[in-house]
């Protein structure tokens, strides 16, 4: 374990606002001396003295000015339960306490204060987590997930940061840099050794062992863009002509009036935005106004936008009405969906006469698979939407599998670089071994880097510095 002297830290854990009860979290070196300096216990016990996991109760003061005195005569700041949590036992690795007082951010802030006049430092954004990574309690993976679980909005998000929490992503990078480091391995003995009577290793196997270890890190990578969208949420643009029924479309799926819906062509003149929670997908949905020719300047700005909303977006949601035959402007709208992923959604269902068959006969190059038939009105076909949106984002069984995924763009790089190192074993394959060692060692390297074990202290503070304070 990591030992390191950079003082003792507080921070507010709980957020910032008014409730019932709050927790003000203490680590570091002195954090029992600093607490017995402000906490009273109501049946005389010293904090420093009560066993590990305990909790005390009693009462906040403020500290007394005079060192020498033990006396802890100052005013009563809150009547509090005080939990010991003795290293390496805790969250941090360090010593901690962590007091649970009323909720009332005038209070949390008087015993912040105390705690400071005392001796504590406050600590910066995700000061706790990275004193936790460097102790040697959690490794990146791990600490980012931290993050994650917090700022999950969907059970699937949750699950997914739970899943990495647990060490399925940084129990598979171990797995593959312990493969290549046994290579590594064998290969300096036959580099340096050669007078020994010890088994080689072939350059056949040095091949295939490359080949299976990149097998995986592409495998993967495969996984990245499912676990960004998990994290960020899927983008997702509702377009077509006006009065398809876009907006009552947004309506539905929020579960709310949240669009105003009109029989007025060109109601929406502008891009609206809205997160939800689709069946445990999280979704960023952006409804569009309706696209057409138009001489109205603001219509046309909106327009506009309707377009960079389709180019941004993970998925288009091409709505048509059933009501009336597809247009030429349809038409030229699908072509500019088609190449990227769509789903062509026939709305009005209740009403209209168009058929399945006519739209698909219309749309040149339509995939049968990327079309649901729909009602807003009625408020039909919410759970098919929502199935044709995991199968085109989650493939398999990637939303109920405990399989590792990668979740943000600093391991997908490192999972690139790493790949990148292997293809130049592979291509090099029959080469001397002791030039194919430099890049095993490398894609060694930058898959350490996924969890942390061969990473910058500048790339760490980064990567802690996005974290909320007190965590």
């Amino acid at each position: 374990m990591i030992q390191f002297d950079e003082g003792t830290i507080v921070a507010l854990s709980t957020p910032v606002g008014t409730g019932g009860v709050a927790v003000i979290r203490m680590t570091g070196p002195q954090a029992f001396e600093i607490a017995d300096k402000v906490f009273v216990s109501a049946f005389g016990k010293k904090l420093s003295k009560a066993e590990s996991h305990k909790a005390l109760y009693g009462w906040i003061v403020e500290p007394s000015k005079n060192e020498e005195n033990e006396e802890k005569s100052g005013e009563k700041i809150d009547e509090v339960l005080v939990l010991v949590m003795r290293a390496p036992r805790t969250f941090t690795g360090e010593d901690t306490v962590e007091i649970n007082c009323h909720g009332g951010m005038y209070i949390c802030n008087r015993i912040i204060q105390a705690l400071i006049a005392a001796g504590a430092q406050m600590a910066e954004p995700g000061e706790f987590s990275k004193r936790a990574f460097l102790n040697g309690r959690m490794d990146l993976t791990k600490a980012e997930a931290v993050m994650d679980m917090i700022s999950a909005q969907t059970s699937y998000s949750l699950k997914a940061a739970v899943n990495q929490l647990g060490g399925n992503l940084a129990n598979k990078i171990d797995e593959l840099r312990s493969k290549l480091i046994d290579t590594i391995v064998s290969m300096e003995v036959n580099i340096d050794y050669p007078e020994y009577d010890v088994p080689e290793i072939s350059d056949e196997e040095v091949n295939e062992n490359c080949i299976a270890v990149r097998s995986e890190v592409q495998h993967l990578l495969s996984t990245a863009e499912s676990g960004r969208m998990l994290r960020q949420g899927v983008k997702v643009a509702i377009v077509g002509k006006p009065n398809v029924g876009k907006s009552s479309l947004l309506n539905m799926l929020l579960k709310e009036q949240r669009a105003i819906v009109t029989s007025i062509p060109g109601t929406t003149r502008d891009v609206l935005e809205e997160t939800l929670d689709l069946g445990g997908i999280p979704i960023r949905i952006m409804d569009t106004a309706g696209i057409r020719e138009t001489e109205d300047i603001v219509e046309k700005i909106g327009v506009e936008r309707a377009f960079a909303s389709i180019e941004e977006s993970d998925l288009a949601l091409f709505v048509l009405d059933a009501t009336r035959d597809i247009e030429p402007e349809e038409l030229e709208l699908f072509e500019r969906v088609k190449d990227r992923q769509y789903l062509v959604v026939l709305n009005k269902t209740d009403a209209g006469w168009q058929s399945r068959e006519a739209v698909l006969a219309a749309l040149t190059g339509v995939d049968p698979e990327r079309f649901l038939e729909i009602s807003a009105k009625e408020q039909l076909g919410m759970e098919a939407l929502t199935e044709k949106i995991k199968g085109l984002f989650f493939g398999g069984d990637i939303l109920v599998s405990d399989r590792p995924m990668v979740a943000n763009m600093r391991q997908k790089q490192a999972l690139m670089r790493a790949d990148e190192a292997l293809a130049r074993v592979i291509d090099g394959y029959g080469f001397e071994q002791d030039l194919l060692i430099i890049d095993i060692r490398q894609a060694c390297d930058f898959l350490g880097e996924v969890s942390g074990r061969s990473t910058q202290d500048d790339v760490i503070g980064e990567i802690f510095s996005r974290f909320c304070l007190g965590k």
